[in-house]
């Protein structure tokens, strides 16, 4: 459907009820992107926008700078503290087993740790590594070179 002179009457009259513009658009049988697009073109005077709810724009050196409310201890008259010894019972470190710093013995989980039977091997650790000699064999994987048999070599030939 094309833009006439009928349309655009009635495009006129719709704008000045103040309808919306997707409402105008169904009753004319245009979308709202066209009912806006018109109204532009035949310059129809500007509406407000519906996203912003105020017509005076907020002042940007008030929203930088906010009022800081006083609170009530703030006015209130400086109170002196008598000091009073308290006594404080012994209360013994709780160290954590995973991030605690001293050399301690393999690392290797044996168990599920929801189980109480759940422990570590604490067998002694191999060099730097957190696992005991066994562990390590298993843990970390050495790569296998790459053999080449003794009549391939003169030809250049090399198997995997």
């Amino acid at each position: 459907m094309s833009w006439n002179d009928e349309n655009v009457s009635r495009l006129r009259e719709l704008w000045d009820q103040g309808l919306p513009t997707a409402q105008i658009g169904k009753l004319l049988g245009f979308t709202k992107n066209a009912v806006v697009g018109k109204a532009h073109r035949i310059g129809l005077e500007r509406r407000p926008s519906p996203i912003r709810r105020t017509a005076i724009k907020p002042d940007r050196k008030k929203a930088r700078s906010p009022v800081m409310p006083k609170l009530n201890f703030e006015s209130s008259a400086v109170v002196e503290k008598v000091f009073s010894p308290q006594i404080k019972t012994f209360q013994p470190s709780i160290k954590n087993i995973f991030t605690a710093s001293t050399k301690r013995g393999c690392e290797w989980p044996e168990g599920h740790p929801d189980e109480s039977s759940f422990h570590f091997c604490n067998k002694e650790r191999f060099e730097d590594k957190p696992y005991c000699l066994d562990h390590c064999a298993v843990a970390y994987v050495i790569p296998e070179k790459e053999e080449v048999k003794p009549m391939a070599r003169s030809a250049g030939i090399r198997y995997k």
